[in-house]
């Protein structure tokens, strides 16, 4: 639905659609439905559970997937933006360098 969407409103500016943006948005989206699924599952069920601490530890476990969203958006952005990924192989290698190059000026002092 969201690709139609896309593909219509790409195509009145006639300009080419943007799959990696479109990827990424709908994914993120996905992602965060899926997370705050629970939650509403929770609310809507609460007032046939009948054991308040059974309540609870739905309440707590529908809010901490919720975190899962928080969490995923990195997965999602180094799957879908290659931009991401170039940025986070660049900061990999500079921490790399800099670990090395402490640990090799440890074994010149030593």
């Amino acid at each position: 639905w969201l690709i139609v969407i896309a593909l219509r409103a790409t195509n009145r500016v006639g300009e080419k659609i943007k799959w990696q943006g479109l990827m990424t948005v709908i994914a993120t989206a996905v992602v965060y439905c899926l997370s705050v699924l629970p939650t509403g599952l929770v609310q809507v069920f609460e007032q046939f559970i009948q054991d308040p601490m059974l309540y609870v530890q739905f309440f707590r476990a529908a809010f901490t997937i919720i975190n899962i969203n928080v969490m995923a958006n990195f997965y999602v952005y180094s799957l879908t933006v290659r931009s991401f990924r170039e940025f986070l192989r660049q900061k990999a290698a500079l921490i790399k360098r800099a670990i090395c190059g402490i640990r090799g000026g440890e074994e010149e002092a030593g």
